[in-house]
């Protein structure tokens, strides 16, 4: 049988072979307290029951809580029955072996031991290391790491005592920059926790597990781009600026071409430009000019995009790296009010209507208000007084129903 020190439990039976004259009592008792109880304490069979197991529990108890003293055995010791029943009065039943395992062995708790992040522009992480249970000696445990070439730990080691072998104590890894400018990707490295020196021979030896960390690179090859929206240029000829910018580097040339994707409403200069080990970190401007694409004719605000194509090198972190291309819109220089149709339009003096749409050729910055009236109101009235065009509805036409109106005279036809 099995008990733990964190109260798990065990479990025997005990049943009598033969009917008893009289009633039968067993006393049961753990030889040692400090490591199980038992219960019931005693059992009673009588010429009834005689036949039927009776179920005995063994618990495990914590002899010294935080004290690692290993699997212990204990005894649930059953005393000589009591009866009247001369058979079985004095009968000594069989104790029974039980095991109380340690909840308290000796070891190591690190947290994290995967998972942390350091930077090679010197990013930080941290890791906690602590006991779990009370050493009788003083416990040292040394620290390293396994490539200082992309990582560093401090403290080298710590030591836990008899009174803080409790308390996490805190190891700070930072992230070294092994080669500036030079992209080596993101790195894993270990940091290595020594085995335990302590004449505490529960911890001496122990080692505790290692702590994988990932240093990431702050050179890793990349395409700035800045901004890539929110550029306005105008059918006007009006001009939008960006730049780009390698984020490290290059072993070779970097070749990056650039068009437009709608050159009726904008081109693009340069169309190439190169990066080299010198000029990698100088941000180039590229100018993007809006065209008109129909003079005089209104075809709103018009969004296009400069495509930057993937990058060309035989450095092989730069070549096919393609960056976000840039969205241009290329404002409308043709504003105005378009109202259809112009002429047409039929009513009667019976109620008949007819109704024209307007709507706005370029978005506004503000509100729109047209005013809408007849000029001869005992002929025909209009629907609405005001038409309003937002920068949000500038583009949806708005509909004016005419309808007309009985004048009681014969005036034939009339506009």
């Amino acid at each position: 049988l099995i008990t733990t020190e964190s109260g798990g439990q065990a479990t025997f039976t005990i049943v009598l072979n033969t009917q008893p004259a009289n009633d039968v009592t067993i006393e049961l008792s753990p030889d040692n307290t400090n490591e199980g109880t038992v219960l019931p304490a005693r059992v009673v069979f009588t010429a009834t029951n005689w036949n039927t197991t009776q179920t005995v529990t063994v618990t495990g108890k914590d002899d010294n809580p935080a004290v690692a003293d290993g699997n212990t055995g204990y005894n649930i010791i059953t005393s000589p029955a009591t009866s009247s029943d001369e058979s079985y009065n004095g009968l000594d039943a069989e104790n029974v072996n039980v095991t109380n395992n340690d909840n308290d062995l000796a070891g190591i708790t690190v947290n994290p031991t995967s998972g942390l992040v350091t930077t090679e522009s010197g990013g930080q992480a941290t890791f906690t290391i602590v006991l779990n249970v009370q050493p009788a000696n003083d416990v040292t445990i040394g620290l390293s790491s396994d490539n200082t070439n992309e990582g560093t730990v401090s403290p080298p080691s710590m030591k836990f005592t008899s009174e803080n072998w409790d308390t996490p104590q805190t190891v700070t890894v930072t992230g070294t920059d092994d080669d500036p400018a030079v992209t080596d990707g993101n790195i894993e490295y270990n940091i290595i926790t020594s085995p335990v020196t302590s004449a505490d021979p529960n911890y001496n030896g122990l080692d505790a597990d290692d702590i994988s960390v990932t240093n990431n690179d702050n050179d890793v090859a990349d395409i700035i781009v800045n901004p890539t929206s929110g550029l306005i240029t105008t059918e006007s000829g009006g001009q939008a600026t960006f730049t780009i910018v390698l984020n490290s580097v290059p072993t070779n040339d970097v070749t990056i071409d650039l068009s437009s994707s709608n050159t009726s409403e904008g081109t693009v200069s340069p169309t190439s430009m190169k990066f080299t080990s010198e000029n990698w970190d100088t941000p180039q401007t590229v100018t993007a000019t809006g065209t008109n694409d129909n003079p005089a004719a209104v075809d709103g605000n018009i969004e296009y995009t400069i495509i930057t194509s993937p990058a060309t090198s035989t450095d092989a972190n730069y070549d096919g790296l393609d960056t976000d291309d840039i969205t241009v819109t290329n404002n409308d220089n043709e504003f105005g009010v378009t109202v259809s149709p112009l002429t047409m339009l039929t009513t009667s003096e019976n109620g008949d209507a007819d109704e024209f749409t307007a709507v706005l050729n370029t978005q506004p910055t503000d509100l729109v208000k047209i005013g809408v009236q007849s000029s001869d109101s005992s002929e025909g009235t209009v629907s609405t007084d005001t038409l309003h065009f937002t920068p949000g509805n500038w583009n949806i036409e708005q509909t004016v129903t005419v309808t007309g109106v009985n004048d009681s005279d014969f005036d034939n036809n009339q506009e």
